[in-house]
């Protein structure tokens, strides 16, 4: 089986990391190989979208210093619709009219039981 290829979008190193050592032990069990890409920024993530196939799976945080998680869904939808996208933020109830840009939401703090759980959803294992 090909690897799923993931893209996570955090402005917080630590989310990053927590995420990607989450989705990689969550993996190992289902005997699937994930390629983790990682963005800090809006820009970085749009010239991410731009350079690479598209992504089976993004997380996107949706409060960034140069933008919002959004704008990112957006540009990933555009390119491919098979891309399944979280949304990931403390405020689920504030981005109610974003909801058809995501599969969907992950509240803030990661809580790694829920995570799992949603992040199997989100690849539809």
């Amino acid at each position: 089986m090909n690897a799923k290829r993931i893209l996570i979008v955090d402005d917080v190193n630590f989310n990053i990391e927590f995420e990607t050592k989450l989705i990689k032990n969550l993996m190992v069990g289902y005997k699937i190989n994930v390629h983790i890409d990682e963005a800090g920024s809006v820009e970085e993530a749009m010239k991410m979208i731009d350079e690479n196939d598209a992504y089976d799976a993004m997380i996107v945080d949706m409060n960034l210093p140069d933008g919002s998680g959004v704008d990112i869904a957006k540009k990933a939808r555009a390119k491919s619709e098979e891309t399944r996208l979280a949304a990931l933020t403390i405020y689920p109830n504030e981005y109610e009219a974003e909801r058809p840009y995501f599969d969907l939401f992950l509240k803030k703090p990661i809580m790694m039981d829920a995570f799992n759980q949603n992040f199997i959803r989100l690849l539809q294992l």
